[in-house]
C-alpha cells in the first residue's frame, strides 16, 4: 500500500524551541517536542518516512502578508532538491499580489494553497479572506490547474498563542466556507479542529462534497471512538493521512492511523484511498 504524508513542516530551530517552551500546549496536544530539532532537517524526514514506508509527503508553510512570496519561493525551492517532498504555496488576505502568486505556483505545479487564520492574524470568514477565496475559485474555475485549501485548526490558539479569538478557524466556519465555495476542495487539519470539545464538532463538523479532513494530531488528542465517529461521518473518500511531522514520527502514526481505520471498518480499498489516493487525485498524481 503506498502511503502520503498529507500534512508535515519543515520547521526552523526557533519555531520548535518556542513550542517545547510552551509545555502545557505540549502536553495537552501529545507533541513530541523533545529530539524534533535533531530531526527536523530533510534527512530526518527521509528517514522517519523511509521507516514507514512513506513515499512522499507534503510540506505546509505560511507567511505574514509581506512575506508570501518570500516563503512560497523557499519552499519550492526546497521541494525541488528532494524527489520526495512537495510543497503547499500560501497566501494572505492582505497581500495585494495573491493573483501573481497563484500563477507562479501553477507555473510550478503546486497545487495546495496553505492558511493558518490564527498564526496569519485574519477573520476566516472576514471581508479579506472571502475576496482572497473568490480569487482561488474563480482560478480554479478558468484554469487548468485546481488548487485546494488547507486551513489549519486550533482551538487552544487564544490560549496558547494569544490569537484573537476571532482568527479561530471553528468547525462552523469551516463548513460554511466550503458551502460558499463549491468549486475549491478544502482541507480541514487535524480532523477539523485540533483540540476542540468534541460537541462542538459533532454538532458542527458536517459533510460537504468539497470538505476533506486530515488525520495529523488528532489521533492523540481524540479517543479511538470519536476518531472512528469521523471516519465513518465522512468516508474513506474525504479522509487524508496526515503526520503534523516533526512533532510525531512516521512508523508510530502509519501504525494508529492504519488501527483506527481498521476499528472503523474500513476495506483495503479503502484505506488505500485514505493513505494515498486521494490526495493524489488532489495533487494530479494521477
Amino acid at each position: 500500500m503506498k502511503i502520503f504524508d498529507s500534512h508535515l513542516h519543515l520547521f526552523s530551530k526557533t519555531i520548535i524551541e518556542n513550542v517545547a517552551a510552551k509545555p502545557e500546549m505540549c502536553a495537552q496536544l501529545h507533541l513530541q517536542t523533545l529530539g524534533a530539532t535533531d530531526h527536523r532537517d530533510g534527512e530526518g524526514l527521509e528517514g522517519s518516512m523511509r521507516a514507514a514506508g512513506v513515499a512522499a509527503g507534503l510540506a505546509l508553510p505560511t507567511a505574514g502578508a509581506a512575506n508570501v512570496a518570500k516563503v512560497n519561493s523557499l519552499f519550492i525551492e526546497k521541494a525541488a532538491e528532494r524527489d520526495f517532498l512537495y510543497t503547499a504555496g500560501t497566501l494572505h488576505p492582505e497581500y495585494p499580489e495573491n493573483g501573481v502568486e497563484m500563477e507562479k505556483l501553477k507555473s510550478h505545479g503546486v497545487r495546495a494553497i496553505k492558511l493558518c487564520s490564527f498564526s496569519q492574524g485574519f477573520v476566516l470568514d472576514g471581508p479579506p479572506a472571502l475576496t482572497m477565496f473568490e480569487q482561488i475559485q474563480t482560478f480554479n474555475r478558468i484554469c487548468d490547474h485546481r488548487f485546494f485549501v488547507v486551513l489549519d485548526t486550533l482551538h487552544s490558539a487564544p490560549r496558547y498563542f494569544g490569537a484573537d479569538p476571532a482568527y479561530t478557524t471553528t468547525p462552523e466556519k469551516l463548513v460554511a466556507l466550503a458551502r460558499k465555495f463549491p468549486d475549491i476542495p478544502f482541507i480541514g487539519a487535524h480532523m477539523g479542529s485540533l483540540d476542540a470539545p468534541f460537541e462542538e464538532i459533532h454538532t458542527h463538523l458536517m459533510t460537504c462534497h468539497n470538505l476533506y479532513l486530515d488525520t495529523s494530531n488528532a489521533g492523540h488528542t481524540l479517543t479511538a471512538d470519536q476518531f472512528v465517529s469521523l471516519l465513518d461521518r465522512f468516508g474513506p473518500k474525504r479522509i487524508l493521512f496526515g503526520t503534523d511531522w516533526p512533532w510525531f514520527l512516521h512508523p508510530d502514526e502509519v501504525a494508529m492511523i492504519d488501527h483506527l481505520a481498521d476499528k472503523a471498518g474500513f476495506s483495503l480499498k479503502d484505506k488505500a484511498a485514505l493513505f494515498y489516493d486521494n490526495i493524489a487525485e488532489l495533487l494530479g498524481l494521477r
